[in-house]
């Protein structure tokens, strides 16, 4: 409820923060933030983008049927998603006793060996059955970091930052999910153009693994740089000073009784709506997309990376303008949005029978701009949502196991598909997720004018 403790805004803080935020600070946080957040979408696009087509690597040519190439790419990328919500809770209790800066940088750099390995892993014809299994647990454990790297950098971005300008600072962040959507893409075509996908190819046997070698060196060298720009949270240092030498309880422990609970309960059914969309638009439209009589694949692949590149500027102004009229009316009306121009958009996307690319991008952006520009308030909201002493934990607990019930979309298409067309099953996601996410925002508080401050919350 708005009023209580734990959200109770302080007026100081609206009008520029209590404490001595300088927008210069919170502005290399905020970078820093973005970067990290690009890097690990990166790598988490890195197993259905750039490894999926070379599957065959890893699998007997006997077991390298199309059925049994589709099974494989989703554990492995259900294999990363299972390890985001243990990472969120391993380094959300990390950032929240040791620091956000000291959780981030283990996380990078962790995220940065995992990738690099990846690099080197022998296929089939060397190791059998293990390749594919290595490659498995591999996955598992860099999702681990993974988890951890955006669960230190978003909250001490925030904190970092004048309450005036978070919603902003919040909408540059989430920036780097259709930036890194479009740089892996680019960069598997482009590589993939040197030498197709089929067994025995360049590709399959080597180019892979530039792209995947890309994304560690990335990793590696942002958090070189990383460590020497981005000051810890000034939040989190005061928090620290203001209890010497007591030892609070676990921030998990906090999270799951009290006040904490009951904000994780409301975000956590919010998130839920807010992934079940963004996977109906991420993961489901663009097979739907590239399967449409008169559009190839490569066609396919085109609308969705020009429709991605709509939501750099969405998501900063969709934060902007939480900023000014308010994160929950504006979370309420994405939800609403979802829940029903966005099932609209898309029916009328997959009945088009002609071959127009231009027409087809300007309908993707219009359904992206409908169902996922929630994400551009989502950062500052979750931040907001939980006191310094959890907020990492709390924001990496709301963010990442929410994903876990959504992530199975493709077996509720597939049940839906016995009652109704299966090209149309999508829009049952939209109307599920858009109703969540309405009605999550609506339980919850007003957050742009709360106090971020160690002494707030209580």
């Amino acid at each position: 409820m708005p009023g209580t403790p734990l959200d109770r805004p302080s007026a100081r803080d609206a009008r520029g923060g209590v404490h001595d935020h300088s927008d210069r600070r919170g502005f290399r946080a905020t970078r820093g933030a973005a970067i990290g957040f690009a890097i690990d979408c990166y790598d988490i696009y890195l197993p259905v983008i750039t490894v999926a087509p070379a599957l065959g690597f890893f699998l007997a040519q006997d077991d390298a049927s199309p059925a049994t190439m589709g099974l494989m790419s989703g554990l492995i990328f259900a294999a990363t998603l299972i390890g985001r919500p243990v990472g969120a809770v391993i380094f959300g209790s990390v950032a929240d006793t040791l620091g956000r800066r000291r959780a981030t940088l283990i996380a990078m750099y962790g995220c940065a060996i995992g990738t690099a390995v990846l690099t080197v892993l022998p296929g089939y014809d060397h190791i059998g059955l293990a390749s594919v299994l290595l490659l498995v647990l591999l996955r598992l454990v860099t999702g681990v970091f993974l988890g951890g790297q955006y669960t230190g950098a978003v909250p001490l971005a925030m904190e970092s930052s004048p309450a005036r300008k978070r919603g902003l600072y919040g909408g540059l962040i989430t920036m780097g999910f259709p930036l890194a959507f479009c740089v892996v893409s680019a960069l598997t075509y482009l590589v993939m153009s040197l030498g197709g996908g089929a067994a025995g190819s360049f590709y399959q046997v080597w180019g892979w693994r530039i792209p995947v070698a890309i994304g560690a060196l990335l990793t590696f060298g942002f958090a070189v740089y990383y460590g020497r720009t981005v000051d810890e949270s000034p939040v989190f240092r005061e928090a620290r000073q203001a209890v010497p030498g007591r030892k609070p309880r676990h921030p998990a422990l906090q999270l799951l009784s009290g006040q904490g609970a009951k904000s994780l309960r409301q975000v956590f059914l919010m998130m839920t709506g807010v992934w079940i969309v963004s996977n109906a638009t991420s993961a489901s439209f663009p097979v739907t997309l590239r399967a449409l009589p008169g559009i190839s694949s490569q066609q396919g692949t085109l609308v969705m990376v020009v429709a991605e590149l709509s939501l750099i500027l969405a998501y900063p102004l969709t934060g902007a303008l939480s900023q000014r009229v308010g994160r929950r009316p504006v979370l309420i009306v994405c939800g609403v949005l979802a829940a029903t121009a966005a099932p609209l958009l898309y029916l009328a996307i997959v009945s088009y029978t002609g071959s127009s690319v231009p027409l087809l991008i300007v309908l993707t952006m219009a359904l992206m701009l409908t169902s996922i520009c929630c994400f551009g308030c989502t950062a500052a909201y979750l931040s907001e949502r939980f006191p310094t002493r959890m907020r990492a934990t709390g924001y990496g607990v709301g963010y990442s196991v929410a994903v876990i019930i959504p992530s199975f979309y493709g077996f509720y298409e597939s049940g839906l598909s016995a009652f109704m067309t299966a090209s149309h099953t999508t829009t049952v996601l939209y109307v599920v997720g858009g109703i969540l996410l309405a009605v999550g925002a609506a339980l919850g508080p007003e957050t742009r004018n709360v106090d971020l401050g160690p002494e707030a919350h209580r």
